[in-house]
């Protein structure tokens, strides 16, 4: 008899264990991009678009930002990765592809070209390093971060007629990673309307506008 109770026991604990493993829910994973819709220019110095083609090569990335998790900071010398929060494309075809149409938008310039053999040879490439891009955890505060480095070079000669370091924060009061996204997406659009205010006083010196005409135009866009 008591053999026979051993031997249900031993039957039915694992078959309760198994059905309780199966019933429990696996968490699921949530995909995030940046996005947003980009404003015209509220200062150009030429109104039609530059004769010019950029190409646009794709952004390098600091290694330990180059993998889909979405990366948190406890501290300078600590980060960690969010195991079901996750970018929805890689982060350097994500931010180049925000680059793109940010620059498409504007149509500062002719033509914009992800390859060299979209038609005729461009005379510049644009490029970039993204050194950051991550939630940063601080006591009880969390912010945005995002750090990343543009230029733009002249491919004549391989001039680099343009250089601008970025990093910014902002401050995220509701802890969810869908609400430090939303921050690194505003950070974005901000450095590129910083950048292509920059790229836009850099090709009028190019095709050689007169000088007074950009002192005036860059007195303006300061003051807003």
């Amino acid at each position: 008899m008591i053999k026979n109770v051993l031997a249900i026991v031993r039957f039915v604990v694992p078959l309760i264990a198994l059905i309780h493993l199966s019933c429990a829910r696996v968490p699921l994973k949530h995909y995030y991009t940046l996005n947003y819709t980009p404003n015209p220019m509220p200062q150009r110095i030429l109104q039609e678009p530059y004769p010019y083609i950029i190409r646009l090569r794709e952004f390098s990335i600091e290694e330990a930002y180059n993998r889909p998790q979405i990366v948190y900071r406890l501290s300078p010398f600590e980060l960690q990765y969010y195991v079901y929060r996750v970018w929805a494309v890689r982060p350097t075809r994500m931010i180049t592809d925000l680059v793109f149409k940010h620059l498409t938008s504007t149509n500062l310039v002719s033509s914009v070209v992800r390859r060299f053999d979209e038609g005729r040879r461009p005379d510049y490439e644009l490029s970039g390093m993204i050194e950051a891009l991550e939630e940063y955890d601080s006591e009880d505060i969390s912010f945005a971060h995002l750090a990343l480095r543009i230029e733009l070079t002249r491919l004549s000669d391989g001039a680099n007629i343009y250089n601008r370091h970025f990093d910014l924060r902002k401050r995220v009061y509701q802890q969810e990673p869908k609400f430090v996204v939303r921050e690194l997406s505003s950070i974005m659009e901000y450095i590129m309307t910083q950048a292509l205010q920059d790229i836009d006083k850099r090709l009028a010196r190019e095709l050689g506008l007169d000088e007074g005409k950009i002192q005036d135009i860059t007195e303006t866009s300061s003051r807003f």
